[in-house]
């Protein structure tokens, strides 16, 4: 993996800074509107996905998929995004004092390989037992789970090198790729109700996501990671970065992708997970949107920590943040107004809620979107182990409201989910304004 995406990317057109002053003194969102409009499309043809294999496949086994979805991405995020942020981070700070950037690639390269390559050990020695826990005894699915975390794994790396560099349309590109892959392997639904294929789906499409932009952009990537002679980027600094940001990126997961997951470990059917993961799905457009534009933010604030000042960047900080929860709101009004109907013309007549449990669910993107923004320009500023320990504990939370508090399924899911964004958004606010005072 190492030497692929170095090889793709050690000789692009520099990337220094020696340009004029309003390259550098780019804002927070320098480059976010690629990304929105790449999300906005991408997330389109995953609700199409998801749309179809829940009618033509039904509940029960589209639960499997959602099972599926949530566990891959669970643990793909977990363990890759916190690299893909180490290696943005790393390459905007490096470029933006026109130092070189290679090891930073090989470094990173490395560790995500050795990472992919103890996780299919594991899961081929466990694989009877995973099926057994979460799909019911379906060993394919547990086979395709793993694939699908290895194309993930160089997808997120990737996806790394593409934002460090400032990239954004081979990001876009990317993501792009990724949905239609998805949804062309899926097209055979219409035709025929197929569990494996749905899952084949799912899986395969990171690597299609992560192969299509290192092939359209290598000429464009020549020389973009060279600089001046810098220290080599060591793994023991990925890990150091990369360990308290594993540590969000689990919460974030489990906040915002792992309701079935608890539905299931909880003793709730298969049904219930796939319908739990419908109604979540439904408010989660700005995630959608908000996961690529993070990925812009990253290594703009970066960039921004390092030619502008405390003031500046607090600006930058506050005016996004305003801007995506008022952006959240929307999806609230969305819930109250129309929340159970788009549900069921969407999936289907069995997938009936509540217009309580919607809107809770929408007030709770909305403020994970803030949240999100303030974790952001933590880690920008090296300040990961603090943002980690709001996001550890709004889980912890999270997880709590859903096995303590009595209520349905959906319910607990939504009140949870609600409070505890609620209580990350005022921890992270509070160590940001703090950190940025002092």
């Amino acid at each position: 993996m190492a030497k692929m995406l170095v090889g793709v990317t050690t000789q692009a057109a520099s990337v220094g800074v020696t340009d004029a002053p309003a390259r550098e003194r780019r804002p927070a969102l320098a480059g976010a509107w690629v990304v929105s409009l790449a999300m906005l499309g991408s997330g389109g043809l995953i609700y199409a996905f998801h749309v179809l294999a829940a009618r033509v496949l039904g509940p029960s086994a589209y639960g499997q998929i959602a099972v599926l979805w949530a566990a891959m991405f669970l643990v793909v995020i977990v363990l890759f995004r916190p690299l893909e942020q180490t290696t943005s981070r790393a390459l905007a700070d490096r470029l933006a004092r026109g130092e070189d950037g290679t090891t930073v690639v090989r470094a990173i390269g490395t560790l995500s390989a050795l990472v992919v390559l103890g996780l299919c050990a594991f899961g081929l020695v466990f694989s009877a037992q995973l099926a057994e826990l979460l799909f019911e005894g379906n060993r394919t699915l547990t086979y395709l789970l793993l694939a699908g975390i290895a194309g993930y794994a160089v997808a997120y790396v990737s996806r790394g090198v593409l934002v460090g560099v400032r990239w954004f349309r081979g990001y876009g590109f990317g993501l792009m790729a990724d949905a239609v892959a998805r949804l062309a392997i899926a097209a055979p639904l219409l035709f025929v109700a197929s569990l494996d294929l749905a899952a084949t789906a799912v899986t395969v499409a990171g690597l299609a996501g992560a192969l299509a932009p290192l092939a359209l952009g290598r000429k464009r990537l020549r020389h973009a990671l060279r600089g001046s002679a810098a220290p080599r980027f060591r793994r023991r600094s990925a890990f150091a970065f990369a360990a308290p940001a594993s540590a969000i990126a689990a919460a974030d997961q489990l906040l915002v992708n792992g309701s079935p997951l608890l539905v299931v470990f909880g003793g709730g059917t298969a049904k219930t997970a796939g319908l739990v993961f419908a109604a979540t799905m439904l408010v989660r457009v700005p995630v959608f949107v908000f996961q690529g534009l993070a990925s812009s933010i990253l290594p703009n604030l970066a960039r921004l920590n390092v030619v502008e000042d405390a003031a500046a960047f607090r600006h930058a900080v506050v005016h996004t943040a305003l801007v995506l929860l008022a952006a959240g709101s929307i999806i609230v009004g969305f819930a109250a107004a129309a929340g159970p109907e788009s549900m069921k013309l969407l999936y289907g007549g069995d997938f009936a809620v509540g217009r309580t449990e919607l809107v809770l669910l929408g007030a709770g993107v909305a403020l994970y979107l803030a949240a999100t923004t303030f974790s952001q320009a933590l880690l920008a500023l090296g300040r990961s182990g603090s943002a980690a320990c709001a996001w550890v504990t709004a889980a912890t939370l999270f997880t709590a409201i859903y096995f303590l508090v009595p209520g349905g399924e959906l319910t607990r899911i939504a009140v949870g989910f609600a409070v505890a964004m609620l209580v990350d958004l005022a921890a992270l606010a509070w160590l940001l304004a703090r950190r940025t005072r002092a």
